[in-house]
């Protein structure tokens, strides 16, 4: 195989890599987002339980309140009743402490159900809290992941692209042109002679362009302009 040939070679596949790398790292800042959604998520999910224990601890200090307002309510109407005189006085004041306790009552009945509701929230928070943790330090492990990852990417890639500035300068000046353009786009520059077949399009070369090619010269594609070339070593 031709030198110069060797030399390009030896440059694609540096600019492969490159290209490869560059790909990994595009896609990086979409998966830290999914990762930084997904913590937001989780310490959410807890968040939003403490707030709902904490406003269902708040409703039963605001009853406990109402509660032993209605007791204090109904011990001083029950104390003054013994000094009301007039029967149609003191069958009000009874009436009122029949309806406070009613109100004590039912108060009551809520107090026991947000004491529940509180027991239970307890539960699920302690249980949301624990697998969290869990859950949170996992992605927070696979974001620590990504920037190790992002780092080592990016070091590879001031390597490989120095590599690449050393072989460029051992190109031809007319194939490092040809070879940069096609670069710019989809595949590889300079694909192998499969017979009559090119090794980027898949499409049947001209027999001109094919006899060129097994001279041992470096062809564009009749199709898609790819730099071809054959290598003698291969059985196709």
């Amino acid at each position: 195989m031709k030198k110069v040939l060797f030399d390009l070679i030896a440059l694609q596949d540096v600019d492969m890599k490159v290209r490869g790398l560059k790909t990994r790292l595009g896609m990086i800042p979409k998966e830290r987002k999914k990762f930084e959604q997904a913590l937001d998520d989780a310490e959410s999910a807890i968040k939003d339980k403490r707030n709902k224990l904490k406003a269902i601890e708040l409703n039963i200090n605001k009853t406990e309140s109402e509660i032993a307002k209605f007791d204090d309510s109904v011990r001083k109407l029950q104390s003054n009743s013994a000094l009301v005189k007039k029967n149609n006085e003191y069958q009000a004041m009874l009436l009122e402490i029949e309806h406070n306790k009613e109100k004590i009552s039912n108060l009551e009945t809520e107090l026991l159900e947000m004491m529940d509701q509180a027991d239970a929230m307890k539960k699920s928070l302690s249980t949301e809290e624990c697998q969290g943790a869990a859950r949170i330090k996992s992605i927070k492990d696979e974001l620590d992941e990504l920037v190790t990852l992002e780092r080592e990417i990016k070091e590879q890639g001031r390597a490989l692209l120095a590599k690449s500035k050393e072989f460029t300068a051992h190109v031809r000046p007319e194939l490092l042109e040809r070879y940069q353009h096609l670069l710019k786009g989809e595949g590889q520059p300079l694909v192998k002679l499969k017979g009559e077949i090119c090794g980027n399009c898949n499409f049947k070369i001209t027999p001109q362009t094919r006899n060129n090619c097994l001279s041992g010269n470096i062809v564009n594609c009749d199709n898609c302009s790819h730099m071809l070339y054959h290598d003698p070593n291969s059985s196709e």
